[in-house]
This record gives C-alpha cells, structure tokens and sequence, in this order.
C-alpha cells in the first residue's frame, strides 16, 4: 500500500463496503482483510508520523547539498582564474658580480611591464651544475625559462633572444689574473702574439673560448671557476682572463687562498661582449613583456644608468682580440 494525498490506497484492487470498511484484496490468495476505520485512523497517524520525520531529514539535507554545491562553485571558479605566471632565471652559469646585475636588471624589465602583464613570481637559480644542460633545459622551457648569456645564436624556433644588451656592451674588458709570483713574468706583455707561448683558462661553455681560438691564442676549458684557480695555482695554466667588474668577487667566493693571485697591473684584454637575455620560445607571454621593459629602459636610459660594468681603462696595456660572435645584431 502507499499513501497519497492523506488516503490510504491499495496497491492491487480495492473497495469500499457499506460498512466503512475497505475490502483490499492482496496477492494471489483472494484474501478478504477487515479494515475498521479506528484502524485506518491509527495507520494514517504513523504514516504521518513518518512523513515528518521525513520532511525534517529533508529539509536538513537541502543546506547541507546547497553549501556542498556552493563549495564546489567556488572551487571551479577559483580554478578558473589564471594563476600567477612563475619565472625561472638561470644565473648559474655566471660570476657573483655580474650576476647580481643580471637578476637587478631583469627584475626591473618584469616591473616595468607589470601594469599592463599582471602580476608575476621570479625564482632565480644559481645551480652552476645545469652548466652544460641549460641550452636543453631552457628549450624545454620547464624548469628555466631565462637566462642571460653571451652566446648569440640560437634556433628561433627553440630559443629566443632578445636583443637588448643588460651589460652596456662593455662586458669584454678583462684583466689578467696569474700566480702572484709570476708578475714579473706578465709584466713585459704588450700585444696578443706576447700571449701565444701562454696557457689561458676558461670556462668550458663560455663563449670566450671562442674568442681565443679565434685570435690563435692558446686555451683549455674547465667546468667551473674553482677548478680554474685550482689549475692556475699548480701551474697547470698561466692565466685567468676574469671580468673587471667580476674579478674581487671571483676570488674571494672560489679561491682557497686568494693571496696567492694577483692582477697584472696596467694590463687588459679587450674584446666585443655583452650579456643579452634569451627565453625559451614556449613562453611568448614572457618574451612580449621582457622584451618590452628592456627596451623600454634601454629608450629612457635607464638601462645604461645602472650598467654593473662601468669602466674607464687609463693608462693602461688594451690587447684587443676579435670577437667572432659579435656579427649577430644586438641593440646598442
């Protein structure tokens, strides 16, 4: 039986007799049940019951399901809101000093474009270990997206730069770090061929290898500045071109004892070099607004106001080599 709009019915046949008493017959086995009305009475007060009962657990279920439903909504609508881009820059690969420069500068191009682009989180890494894989791991584009670097020449399709120098195009000076007991050794050099019965040291992924295999002077690569001065202080090369804005930084961060080395007074070696940011080409967002803030303050001198490697060489020994990348355009 169900009951329905406060009458009981039966599910099968049913009738009323002249007694106001239903005859309902149930099953198959025709059996006729008396129902008075004292007892439809008693039944209809249950099923009432029932039904409030019912109703209450209804009704505290409806908010439950509303607030559940509502949380859901808000879960789906904070979904939908574009996160907060992260950018991953790569410095490793470069001395303390210029460094630091870089991240400066790249910051400012990120702010200065932040009205228009949004917010934005920066993560710089230092790792030097990801030397030899961050031209892989920037075209991926997932755990590098920037990195600033001498090299200029890449695949469009994989890498982009962007042609705004954040060093001032200055960057080539360098001074000529040896053993100090072997200054007066350095003293007499005067143009690059006083150079080609000496060992110069580099790192083995910087692009001033280039330079020097280019000017026929001899070099060997290492895999980072400690083994550099480490080779240095056994003999085993006989000098270290060093940054001038890099130098102190390099030989107090690496060198084991930084007394042991001396700067070649009133000599430098001088070649065409800058530092430009390349991106990787997956993230286009990133290149439209960095390369809008460099050029923004390479416009409004801004740029070149806060270049790290400022520098007026006087009265000293310039050896000027060829730089064999320095046909790539770049803004200056």
């Amino acid at each position: 039986m169900e009951y329905r709009k406060g009458v009981l019915i039966s599910t099968t046949s049913e009738a009323y007799d002249g007694y106001g008493m239903m005859a309902a017959t149930c099953g198959d086995n025709n059996r006729r049940l008396r129902i008075t009305v004292g007892d439809m009475v008693m039944i209809k007060k249950a099923v009432m019951r029932w039904m409030g009962v019912a109703c209450l657990l209804v009704g505290s279920a409806v908010p439950a399901y509303a607030a559940q439903q509502n949380s859901a909504a808000d879960t789906v609508a904070s979904s939908s809101n574009p996160a907060i881009p992260e950018y991953v820059l790569w410095v490793g690969g470069n001395a303390p000093g210029r460094a630091e420069h870089e991240v400066d500068v790249i910051t400012r191009a990120l702010e200065r474009t932040e009205a228009k682009y949004g917010p934005y989180k920066l993560v710089v890494s230092r790792e030097s270990s990801l030397g030899g894989d961050w031209r892989h791991l920037l075209t991926a584009g997932d755990k590098i997206h920037i990195v600033p670097t001498s090299y200029l020449s890449f695949p469009p399709d994989e890498i982009t730069l962007i042609p705004v120098p954040i060093a001032g195009g200055k960057l080539g000076y360098r001074h000529v770090v040896v053993r100090r007991d072997r200054l007066a050794e350095f003293a007499g050099v005067q143009h690059a061929h006083d150079l080609r019965d000496k060992l110069a040291g580099q790192g083995l992924y910087w692009p001033d290898m280039w330079v020097y295999e280019a000017n026929e002077l001899p070099v060997v690569g290492s895999e980072d500045l400690p083994a550099l001065l480490k080779a240095l202080d056994k003999g085993d090369i006989d000098y270290l071109p060093l940054g001038v804005n890099e130098t102190e930084s390099i030989l107090q961060k690496y060198a084991p004892n930084p007394e042991r080395f001396a700067v070649v007074p009133n000599l430098l070696i001088y070649y065409p070099l800058s530092s430009t940011p390349v991106v990787t080409s997956k993230r286009p967002k990133l290149i439209a607004r960095l390369s809008e803030g460099l050029e923004a303050m390479h416009a409004d001198g801004s740029l070149h106001g806060m270049a790290a490697d400022k520098y007026a060489p006087t009265r000293c020994r310039i050896i000027k080599l060829e730089n064999p990348t320095s046909l790539f355009p770049v803004i200056y």
